[in-house]
């Protein structure tokens, strides 16, 4: 059964208890090719990003989607200048760390990556070998 509808605390009708769940969008809204190009991304990963909930007040405005800044920023798509953006942990970390340690740390990472390539090469040779002997038996070699 439907609820009424009433008026909610920003004067729009709504049925009961729905205006709780949402907040109170202080924010510029955005169309979603505006808010694709203020966050650096394409109209797709917007429309993604609202279709997923990351965008909780997101609107149908006359036929068109209107996203708050408020959740892009939220969303960590956008941040914009005059919020002070905390220096990442990783340069910070480098910045304190000798050459020596940052080499030593970049040198195992090479080797990691080495080692993983060379597993992924032997996969590879595994399947290979695989679809060949695959094919062998049914005749198609």
């Amino acid at each position: 059964m439907r609820q009424p509808l009433t008026t909610s605390p920003d004067g729009t009708r709504r049925t009961p208890g729905r205006w709780r769940r949402c907040r109170r969008v202080t924010g510029r809204l955005l169309s979603q090719e505006e808010a694709a190009r203020l966050a650096g991304c394409s109209k797709d990963t917007i429309v993604r990003a609202r279709r997923s909930g990351r965008f909780p007040n997101a609107r149908l405005r006359e036929r068109r989607w209107v996203i708050p800044t408020d959740d892009l920023i939220g969303a960590d798509l956008y941040r914009p200048l005059d919020i002070a953006a905390p220096a990442d942990s990783i340069e910070a970390d480098q910045a304190t760390e000798p050459a020596a340690v940052q080499l030593a740390r970049a040198l195992a990472r090479v080797a990691a990556l080495e080692d993983l390539v060379a597993r992924q090469d032997d996969q590879l040779a595994f399947l290979r070998q695989l679809a060949v002997d695959t094919l062998t038996k049914r005749g198609a070699l």
